[in-house]
């Protein structure tokens, strides 16, 4: 399975909703948004993404869906069909703080 390449990222988190970018290379996974970069590493097993995500701050004054102050971590686990990915982000180390995720792939490397 191919996911390597560009993807337009949105998500929906406790304190609202919002977007950014993220790439997909060689097991590893970099992005960001407005005010957070996202770093990370991933696996495809059995057409699910599995990634865990650090996100770090670099504009304290840009909030964040999870409502959190500084950086944090992430783990994803969602299915993959074709140029879209659609599941869950967990913060890592508190079940129950979620966020619904979806990515859609806009270019190939």
């Amino acid at each position: 399975m191919m996911i390597e390449g560009l993807w337009a990222v949105q998500y929906v988190g406790l304190e609202g909703n919002g977007g950014g970018v993220a790439v997909f290379e060689n097991g590893k996974v970099l992005g960001g948004d407005t005010g957070y970069t996202y770093v990370g590493t991933y696996t495809i097993q059995n057409n699910t993404l599995k990634a865990r995500v650090k996100v770090s701050n670099f504009l304290p004054d840009v909030p964040n869906v999870l409502g959190l102050q500084g950086d944090f971590d992430l783990e994803i686990n969602a299915p993959v069909t074709g140029d879209l990915i659609q599941g869950a982000m967990t913060l890592v180390g508190r079940p129950g703080a979620g966020i619904v995720v979806r990515f859609m792939k806009k270019a190939s490397l």
